[in-house]
């Protein structure tokens, strides 16, 4: 292997390994779009009427915040994927497999995820709680 061949070759398999790294670790643009509208009265969501509680649905946590609002959140962590939880005592998001902590509006706090959950609109009417993507 002469030099030209040895340049070339570090060169197309830096650039490799740097597409291969971008690809592994960018964030999706894409946003799943979400409509739709649950019965609160329902027993399946029944126990959202509590402050503090959360459940996993359609691939969102769905959670009543301490200040009595709903929220809705992408579920798995931006990290690894992870299932995340809502908790009470912090007011926050947790990511129980590596630590992140999420805000309300779904902003990293502490890594080591990089990018945030996304959030959904919630719009309660009587009993009936609609989530959608904004």
């Amino acid at each position: 292997m002469n030099r030209k061949e040895f340049i070339r070759l570090i060169g197309s398999s830096t650039l490799a390994v740097i597409a291969l790294n971008q690809l592994g670790c960018s964030k999706s643009d894409q946003v799943p779009m979400v409509d739709f509208t649950i019965d609160l009265t329902d027993t399946k969501y029944s126990q959202l009427e509590l402050i503090g509680s959360y459940i996993y649905l359609n691939g969102l946590i769905l959670f009543r915040g301490i200040d009595q609002n709903y929220y809705a959140l992408s579920q798995y962590c931006t990290h690894q994927g992870c299932s995340v939880q809502y908790e009470v005592s912090y007011n926050d998001i947790l990511c129980p497999c590596h630590g992140s902590h999420f805000d309300l509006n779904g902003n990293v706090t502490v890594g080591p995820a990089v990018y945030p959950l996304y959030q959904y609109a919630t719009e309660l009417t009587g009993s009936l709680l609609h989530i959608y993507t904004p």
